[in-house]
């Protein structure tokens, strides 16, 4: 893939930026489904954000989400809200209380549930753990062909 002018911006950002370190994160377990948690969240009148895996299977499928990453300003009233119990480790919900504002900025909805603006998305894929990685540079490959689709 050739380099774009938003690959090699988000590489500049990632120089600085990190999903878990320029955040405060908090692990929750959802004792349905990932969809079901969705679902939960579609139906909610709150601010937040989804970022990750699960936006970026939506355009650039890579491998099953197993993680909802979620931009809240309240993670506890949030999870309040969806009813998900905080623990250690071996969640499948990261709430996260974003460092800045900006991660509400450019969201889209599908299905009723709101997404981060797929540069967030790359930005904090590229920065995760495990396949996190791969799957950023997945979405950035997407993004290059499909200019068209994201920028609007």
């Amino acid at each position: 893939m050739a380099a774009t002018y938003e690959s090699k911006l988000i590489a500049r950002w990632t120089l600085d930026y990190s999903l878990l370190k320029s955040n405060r994160t908090r692990m929750y377990v959802e004792p349905r489904a990932l969809s079901e948690f969705l679902a939960k969240l579609a139906a909610l009148d709150a601010q937040y954000a989804v970022t990750g895996s699960l936006p970026a299977s939506l355009v650039a499928p890579f491998a099953a989400s197993r993680l909802a990453v979620v931009y809240a300003d309240d993670p506890e009233k949030l999870a309040d809200q969806l009813r998900v119990s905080q623990v250690d480790e071996a969640g499948n919900v990261l709430l996260v209380e974003p460092f800045d504002p900006v991660v509400f900025d450019r969201t889209w909805q599908r299905d009723g549930v709101t997404y981060a603006a797929l540069t967030q998305v790359a930005a904090d894929l590229l920065t995760s753990p495990g396949r996190g990685p791969s799957e950023g540079q997945a979405l950035l490959g997407w993004m290059a062909e499909n200019q068209g689709a994201w920028r609007a």
